[in-house]
């Protein structure tokens, strides 16, 4: 296990890498970190308009350029992922005996009046404790800010958590996830702050085949960055809990999910997205910069005399100002031609010539190539905005952040049904009504389509038999109330019933109820036989 004997950044960087490097260039702070750019703002030669010492200019006050790709690369999976994830429902449906066998601990956990009004009777136990989860949770609001800090640092961790908030998800950054050697326990480590003092808070669980065991530790952070433990009667008073250790009977995994982004051997708690690409990042923002100095000190107007007419000029300004070199510019508005027909000429160099954007180009396409992000869509916003498509152009030209994008997809799902398991699993212990499952997930499209199409599509699975009404409905409608849903199911299924009343009550319409079911057989007068009771 882990001897948390000294904290500081050092000891969070032998675990997990640069990962302060990768926000900061994820961040677009590129000054900071690139050293072509702080010896240039070192010497005066362009500004930092970002960084807080600000520098005085030698020569130009040309801006250091940042043209942040590194700041694509992550946002674009997680905003097809993010815009994908639907609602989170139970896959059982709760019975009367299950949601009256709930006691007094799930009523507390789910929001809602006390009492017996009916707002507050509990009609779908798993479903009500599954939202009262998400909502604690902030989720809806967490899906992109979950992915983009997953590819940014190459992984995020997360635990459910219980106390006077409730049962909910809580998401961490990767640096404050700490693995044992063994693989049978973690860490999560964080700098508090309490009554002035640093300190640091440590959660420990450990497992075995048959138990969890949790445990909280604190540790005084000291001069040095050495820290010192704090007894348990304190550590108790300073972090507000009833105890400091708690066994699980009966569980064997852990409540700590740790999500890693390309996971291999050599880097089992993964990688970030934006690993190597630095030098392209570097040498983007420097050509760029390079071209805008350039422009700044040879894009203005500039004009050209014969060598008489600025003589002329010097001797009159020396006779305004006595120096020479104050030439008056109004001076030029009128001129003479001198004997070989030379008069004042303007000069401008082409800066359509500046800079080299074709080599800025090809380093922003090897960077999507290399991290698996469709140049289509990037050029959604170089050139001048996307044409009209059907849903299937639109899947073809984003290929492979699609791909990409459902790795994630599926990756994130699963972390959030181990979370949600892990929840109910914390419930469970308090009321046994409530039963440990991992919910459904809802899954939207990533692509965005208009709204004939998506219910062009839903409607054709409903009538080919492959997507029940509720399924198309929750599709049709992914940002509905779960209640809307309900009645919106309820009135498409009265609409349907068009048998009247009689009919029903006799069954389903056939031959014998359309003669009243008669038992015996009707004849006309012509028979011989005339049943006189008809």
């Amino acid at each position: 296990m882990i001897e948390w004997n000294e904290w500081s950044e050092k000891v969070i960087e032998r675990e997990h890498g640069k990962i302060y490097f990768y926000r900061e260039l994820y961040e677009g702070n590129h000054s900071q970190i690139f050293s072509r750019a702080k010896d240039l703002i070192e010497k005066g030669e362009i500004v930092d308009i970002i960084g807080e010492k600000q520098i005085k200019t030698i020569n130009v006050r040309s801006p250091y350029i940042v043209a942040n790709i590194c700041k694509l690369i992550p946002e674009i999976p997680a905003t097809l992922v993010s815009r994908s994830i639907g609602k989170i429902k139970s896959s059982i449906k709760s019975t009367d005996e299950q949601n009256e066998a709930a006691n007094e601990s799930s009523d507390e956990i789910i929001d809602g009046p006390r009492g017996d009004a009916a707002d507050n009777r509990i009609e779908n136990l798993q479903d009500e404790i599954i939202q009262q989860i998400a909502k604690n949770s902030n989720l809806r609001f967490e899906h992109w800010s979950n992915i983009v800090q997953h590819q940014v640092d190459g992984g995020i961790v997360a635990v459910p958590w219980k106390d006077e908030r409730g049962i909910r998800i809580d998401f961490k950054k990767r640096d404050v996830y700490f693995p044992h050697e063994d693989g049978l326990g973690a860490d999560l480590a964080y700098d508090r702050k309490i009554a002035g003092h640093d300190y640091l808070h440590v959660y420990r669980e450990r497992w075995d085949k048959t138990d969890l065991e949790t445990e909280h530790m604190l540790f005084r952070v000291k001069e040095g960055n050495r820290t010192e433990p704090v007894e348990d009667a304190e550590a108790i008073e300073l972090l507000g809990l009833e105890q400091l250790k708690t066994i699980f009977m009966g569980r064997s995994r852990p409540f700590i999910q740790y999500w890693a982004n390309e996971k291999t051997m050599s880097f089992p708690l993964g990688t970030s997205a934006l690993k190597g690409q630095e030098s392209k990042q570097e040498e983007i923002n420097w050509t760029l910069t390079r071209a805008g100095i350039t422009f700044e000190r040879n894009g203005k107007p500039r004009l050209t005399v014969p060598q008489k007419t600025f003589e002329e000029a010097q001797d009159k300004a020396y006779e305004r100002y006595k120096n020479e070199n104050l030439i008056d510019h109004r001076d030029f508005e009128i001129t003479t031609y001198d004997e070989q027909g030379k008069a004042l000429a303007l000069v401008q160099i082409d800066t359509t010539k500046i800079g080299d954007m074709t080599w800025v180009k090809e380093l922003v396409q090897a960077m999507l190539i290399e991290t698996k992000t469709s140049q289509k869509a990037v050029d959604f916003y170089m050139d001048g905005g996307a044409p009209a498509q059907s849903g299937v152009a639109k899947f073809y030209d984003l290929f492979v952040s699609i791909i990409k994008a459902e790795n994630i997809q599926a990756e994130y799902i699963y972390l959030l049904q181990q979370l949600f398991e892990s929840c109910l699993w914390l419930a469970n212990q308090d009321d046994p009504a409530i039963i440990i499952e991992e919910p459904e997930i809802t899954l939207n499209g990533m692509m965005p389509v208009n709204r004939k199409e998506l219910v062009e599509e839903n409607n054709k699975e409903y009538t080919d038999g492959t997507a029940s009404l509720e399924t198309t409905v929750r599709r049709n409608n992914p940002h509905a109330s779960e209640e809307w849903i309900q009645e919106e199911l309820a009135r498409i299924e009265e609409g349907a019933q068009g048998d009247d009343t009689v009919s029903l009550l006799a069954g389903r319409q056939t031959l014998g109820n359309l003669q009243d079911n008669r038992d015996k057989e009707l004849v006309t007068e012509d028979d011989e036989e005339v049943d006189e009771n008809v």
